[in-house]
């Protein structure tokens, strides 16, 4: 019945629809199909507690998120705490932190979680892992060896411009095809 908007920019998301889309709350207990016309008839029931059915031309459904057995599986091998809705246990201000040292946690192990909360969580893993191998730093390090580099003073240089179309993170700020075709008009790229 609640409608929470918890990541960056979801709130703008949803002022943006509410413009066009009407909300209802309410709790769904069923939908079916209306007979001869292809439509589904929606019933739920109201903040009230009345009872309603609406018909519609399309349904879209938004499952729970729940944790698998493999994941209750796997952590009770591992000696890891499950929170009541079968998800690790974590702490609240170490949210990649398990019960077990050294034993970190990140993504959807430790509940929902939208895809920049996850890369920020495994972040943070990688980083809670290198702390602890800190002591090893440099420990099995040898010195690079490179190969004799040639002379290239009087070549023409050569540039190579890699720009990364990663979704809608860049995708959504910067015409990707546009700086490509910019970038292929330079000289010597």
């Amino acid at each position: 019945m609640d409608i929470r908007t918890y990541g960056k920019d979801f709130d703008r998301y949803y002022e943006n629809a509410r413009k066009e889309v009407r909300f209802v709350r309410s709790k769904v207990y069923g939908v079916e199909n209306v007979d001869g016309t292809g439509d589904l008839s929606v019933k739920y029931a109201t903040e009230d507690g009345g009872l309603a059915r609406e018909d519609f031309n399309l349904v879209v459904l938004s499952v729970g998120f729940q944790s698998s057995p493999e994941l209750v599986n796997t952590a009770k091998k591992l000696g890891i705490q499950i929170n009541p809705y079968g998800f690790c246990q974590t702490r609240d201000f170490l949210p990649v932190e398990t019960n077990r040292p050294g034993i970190f946690v990140c993504g959807s192990y430790g509940g929902p979680k939208d895809i920049p909360e996850t890369v920020m969580e495994a972040s943070g893993a990688a980083g809670s892992v290198s702390a602890m191998l800190a002591p090893a730093r440099d420990t099995l390090t040898r010195v690079k060896e490179y190969p004799e580099e040639r002379d290239v003073s009087g070549e023409e240089p050569r540039i190579g411009v890699f720009v990364c179309n990663c979704g809608i993170n860049i995708g959504g700020v910067v015409d990707v095809p546009e700086v490509r075709d910019y970038a292929r008009s330079l000289d010597n790229v």
